[in-house]
């Protein structure tokens, strides 16, 4: 990847469209690029952070970890979006687990590099300060979620979502899908036949095709 590369993939995405290419060009390290297989663990919780990371390809799993020692996904960050800068912000241990969902690139911005971007541009720390809200209500919306309203529904909503973001068609298996919810592979199974037979989607092995939104938005 070629520094013009990185700079074009810094000025897509969200946070660093504030930022001049002038801005960006210290950023656009090639060394800096750091590429993981699937199922590749970035960081755990509790590491201290020394980086903050612009993903440029794939998908990471924010993990928590239950007393039992079983994972619990908080969310899913794709193409284009941050992790890391909490711990970077309050110079505190890593709050989660990272986890790579496939095939995943990232560029890794030192926490000095990072801290003088919020020092000497407003706007870029404005950008900041609105994506740690919208995480935060998107974590209220979950736990709500989790509390109030059955699998069906939460399943629904999230292949509702993936569709709009993907396309008609989404790569994710099944159990990608139960880590999402917090649930079981096997009730996830199940409820995914339901939606198939009511004509809302189409299942394939690692695929899965939207046939009717409508259909799809009103289950209950």
């Amino acid at each position: 990847m070629t520094p013009a590369d990185i700079v074009s993939s810094l000025r897509a995405a969200r946070l660093f469209r504030v930022l001049s290419n002038a801005d960006l060009k210290p950023l656009a390290t090639p060394s800096n690029v750091l590429r993981y297989d699937p199922d590749s663990t970035i960081f755990y919780r509790g590491d201290p952070p020394h980086q903050v990371y612009l993903i440029l390809e794939g998908r990471v799993a924010v993990e928590s970890m239950s007393n039992q020692g079983k994972a619990i996904a908080l969310s899913a960050l794709g193409k284009g979006e941050v992790f890391g800068e909490m711990a970077v912000l309050d110079g505190r241990e890593r709050s989660a687990n990272i986890r790579t969902l496939e095939p995943t690139s990232l560029l890794a911005i030192g926490n000095n590099q990072f801290h003088a971007l919020l020092r000497d541009h407003s706007a870029f720390a404005q950008e900041v300060i609105q994506d740690l809200v919208l995480r935060l209500r998107r974590s209220d919306a979950k736990i709500e979620s989790i509390m109030f309203f059955p699998l069906r529904r939460r399943l629904a909503d999230l292949l509702l979502s993936m569709f709009r973001a993907q396309g008609d068609t989404i790569h994710v298996t099944q159990a990608e899908l139960a880590h999402l919810l917090t649930a079981t592979r096997e009730k996830v199974n199940v409820n995914l036949q339901v939606l198939q037979k009511a004509g809302s989607i189409a299942l394939s092995r690692g695929r899965i095709t939207l046939l009717d939104e409508e259909i799809l938005s009103r289950v209950r």
